[in-house]
């Protein structure tokens, strides 16, 4: 575990158990989360980034079990009794999910909302706490913060209400935050918002931030490491400038090649990976990019290439050393 380190994770894997067998969400994943960092995680839909952190925060549905090893701070939190896991979740720890609407209590004004966490995790009485709500909502720059208080989250725009969960998020001031496609139902404007703010917050108190996303966009405007998720797993992991300048695997290529890029020409067809993720239900036995893949070889059908370091803190976990095609327009 490196020195700076603050949340160390090592082969986690998560199983849902269904009517028609296991699925296979996440497997054998290993990562590290430094202090101040901000590390963003892409991939496909169902490739597995939000239940991995679902499962650090022990907020997997009940038909889900999390294996292996997540260390916060150096002490083991994975799968710790209910009771211990609602102490550390909102203190040490917070996520601020995709859709505010719905991770608000539609019944209860935000000002009650966000009160009860300073209650509950800081003992503070009704006054104090919510002293402190105005402030937090002043600094996610929400202006008239005490007469929004008692406000419902309906009356709240989408953007308004992310900044809600943010300012709630960090009353506590965790030292980890997991920001779950915080952007995604946001329009342009709104979003750079967000991330400005994120990238604010991150510099003044010095929390570490995971940014989960499908916008590679986004990971490139905030984010200082980049890891790259497949089929439940980590196919790349590289510093952002590394990733984008230099990347080292297959799906990453295909990813990254599938964004519009203003330097083409109008007429020119947006790339797509050809074919569909696997099942995950049921575990290939060589790699799961394989049946997608344009440099696909014979091994890469009969065995499952494991993450190895390629040099400068950049790993991967693909059979092909050859060199990868170019993001440049075509001639």
């Amino acid at each position: 575990m490196a020195a700076d380190a603050l949340l160390e994770v090592r082969n986690l894997s998560v199983r849902f158990a269904t009517g028609d067998g296991p699925v296979y969400a996440v497997n054998d994943l290993d990562l590290e989360v430094r202090r101040g960092e901000v590390l963003g995680m892409v991939g496909e839909s169902g490739s597995g980034k939000s239940q991995t952190w679902l499962a650090v925060m022990g907020l997997l549905a009940k038909n889900g079990r999390a294996e292996g090893s997540v260390c916060l701070g150096g002490k083991e939190i994975l799968n710790l009794p209910q009771r211990a896991l609602t102490r550390l979740r909102g203190d040490r720890m917070a996520m601020i999910f995709q859709d505010p609407m719905t991770a608000m209590n539609p019944f209860l004004t935000v000002g009650r909302q966000m009160t009860e966490v300073l209650e509950w995790h800081r003992h503070l009485s009704r006054r104090e706490a919510r002293a402190r709500c105005v402030a937090a909502l002043e600094s996610v720059h929400i202006s008239d913060a005490a007469r929004r208080l008692s406000m419902y989250p309906h009356e709240f725009s989408g953007g308004m209400r992310q900044r809600v969960m943010i300012a709630t998020a960090l009353l506590t001031e965790p030292e980890l935050l997991i920001c779950d496609e915080p952007t995604t139902a946001l329009d342009v404007t709104v979003q750079a918002q967000i991330l400005a703010l994120l990238d604010e917050l991150r510099q003044r108190f010095g929390t570490a931030i995971v940014l989960v996303t499908h916008d590679l966009g986004v990971i490139a405007q905030l984010a200082d490491r980049v890891t790259v998720m497949y089929a439940g797993r980590q196919v790349e992991q590289a510093e952002v400038h590394s990733l984008y300048g230099a990347y080292r695997h297959p799906y990453t290529e295909g990813l990254l090649r599938s964004v519009p890029r203003l330097d083409e020409p109008r007429s020119a067809r947006l790339a797509t990976i050809p074919g569909r993720p696997p099942d995950l239900a049921s575990r290939p036995a060589g790699c799961p990019f394989e049946p997608r893949c344009a440099y696909v070889t014979e091994i890469c059908r009969q065995q499952m290439p494991p993450l190895v370091s390629v040099g400068d803190a950049h790993l991967r976990a693909c059979h092909y050393d050859g060199a990868l095609g170019r993001l440049e327009p075509d001639a």
